[in-house]
């Protein structure tokens, strides 16, 4: 079972200090922490000569000496503007632009074996207990921090996802081309009456990747295009947009849906409480469902399956779908990238594409933008509008949901053949006018209330930024609602 997220953050910003004042101590010099890259945290040491394993062996020594001694991490609350003098001092800028931007009077710091610093949460009371990490060196002076994510304590180890990381690299070259790298930049671009280029900017990125994607199976000639990522990722508008964009390359883009394939009820796994089972790929009719595509691809006319989730069972309204020259075939879902679901088929004839939201903008050079929280975000706002869920019952099921992508989706993501970015490097300020109310109605009550807090906390550091501005194909309207391609 996955940890409790808001300890987790804890934890890792507990670690996340140790290192940065282990680099200090070792290095004299600063650590940034970009993103999250593989189950950890990808770290920069911000040095001007090359290190070693050697230099990452001693950085390791001095950070379990921290760790062993348990030293006490002890926090300050400052004035405002002696915290803003105090980082403007440090050269660190952007989280002096950040304080600029809250409204408390106060602001809360750290202080570990001499140093100061801020990360956003709360931060464990000493260093005693934050033994479990492990680093790993990825050259040119980075490193991936890891620390335990589930109740069996073990560490996973780093597994390189060279075309996730080189997503994060081009987003991140590209809108340091805009002048933005923190939220500060954001912010004033908001706060300068810019946003509306700035999201038509972002939204031209974000075609070009469709209009690219769309090239590559053109070109590729290839029949099956699997899509597949992790909840609220945006694969349902980015599919649609994305058959769009086919058909402009003079191809018919035909949907199969994946859901319709489930095995009969009285032929489904259960799960432990004795209900049906609809995440495994245990549930999906894999023999039926190789056998059409096979069919499909020799050219056969084959009458395809609707699911009908009243009666569990498999029905046939006369679909037919007989393959002609310029016909491809969108397959999205949950077991998309999994080569077991379509075993039967040659990888010569499909591609395969990962879609999650992965952004390098960070708030400042020590606290990331985490992609689950966006991804949380969207799911919260979507789950009140669509399903009148409140922000405390989406959080209830997060759990879950984040344990179906951690078994059936992330450990297949480097078996896409092509990466697609759905961040919005504004969308944060837009979906916090949507979010912030629907947290602020969790009390203290409940076990979910840290969690809120949390996320309303980092929220804060960020300008709202109207809908209005947000075009109706835009991806964001799946969560937002507006969607050009609702019930489309």
């Amino acid at each position: 079972m996955l940890l409790d997220r808001y300890n987790v953050k804890v934890y890792q910003a507990g670690l996340k200090f140790v290192l940065a004042v282990a680099v200090k101590n070792v290095f004299n010099c600063e650590v940034s922490f970009p993103h999250s890259l593989d189950k950890g945290l990808y770290t920069q040491i911000l040095s001007n000569r090359q290190l070693s394993q050697f230099d990452i062996d001693n950085l390791k020594r001095e950070m379990d000496r921290i760790i062993h001694e348990d030293i006490k991490i002890t926090k300050k609350v400052v004035a405002k503007n002696d915290a803003y003098n105090f980082y403007m001092k440090n050269e660190e800028e952007e989280k002096a632009g950040n304080i600029c931007n809250i409204n408390n009077k106060t602001v809360t710091l750290y202080e570990l074996d001499g140093q100061h610093n801020y990360f956003m949460g709360s931060m464990p009371p000493s260093t005693g207990k934050l033994k479990y990490y492990k680093l790993t060196f990825l050259g040119n002076n980075d490193l991936v921090l890891s620390v335990p994510i589930d109740d069996t304590g073990i560490i996973p180890d780093y597994v390189a996802q060279e075309k996730i990381f080189e997503s994060f690299r081009m987003y991140h070259k590209w809108i340091r081309t805009l002048g933005v790298k923190y939220v500060y930049d954001l912010n004033n671009i908001i706060s300068n009456n810019k946003i509306k280029d700035f999201i038509k900017k972002n939204d031209i990125m974000m075609d070009n990747q469709l209009y690219n994607a769309a090239a590559r199976i053109k070109e590729s000639k290839k029949k099956i295009i699997l899509l597949g990522g992790p909840s609220s990722s945006g694969k349902t508008t980015s599919t649609k947009k994305l058959a769009l964009f086919l058909e402009t390359f003079g191809l018919n883009p035909i949907y199969l849906g994946l859901d319709d394939y489930f095995k009969n009820r009285k032929d489904s796994p259960v799960d432990k409480n004795g209900e049906p089972n609809f995440e495994g790929i245990e549930a999906i009719d894999l023999e039926l469902f190789n056998n059409h595509l096979k069919r499909m691809l020799s050219g056969e006319a084959v009458s395809v399956p609707t699911f009908n989730f009243i009666t569990g069972e498999k029905e046939y309204k006369n679909r037919i779908i007989k393959l002609e020259e310029k016909d491809i075939i969108l397959i999205e879902g949950l077991h998309t990238l999994n080569e077991e679901l379509t075993k039967g088929i040659s990888k010569d004839q499909k591609l395969k594409i990962y879609i999650s939201p992965f952004t390098p903008l960070g708030i400042d050079r020590h606290n990331h933008l985490s992609t689950i929280d966006i991804r949380l975000l969207r799911r919260i706002i979507r789950d009140s509008w669509s399903r009148g869920y409140t922000a405390e019952q989406t959080l209830k099921m997060w759990d879950k949901v984040r344990e179906g992508e951690v078994k059936y989706v992330f450990p297949y993501t480097n078996e896409a053949d092509f990466i697609l970015n759905t961040a919005f490097i504004y969308e944060i300020g837009v979906l916090k006018v949507y979010a912030e109310p629907l947290l602020y109605s969790i009390t203290p009550e409940s076990k979910y209330y840290n969690e809120a807090r949390r996320i309303i906390d980092f929220l804060q550091m960020f300008f709202p930024i109207s809908s209005e501005f947000v075009s109706n194909d835009n991806i964001l309207r799946e969560f937002i609602g507006g969607s050009y391609f609702e019930g489309r």
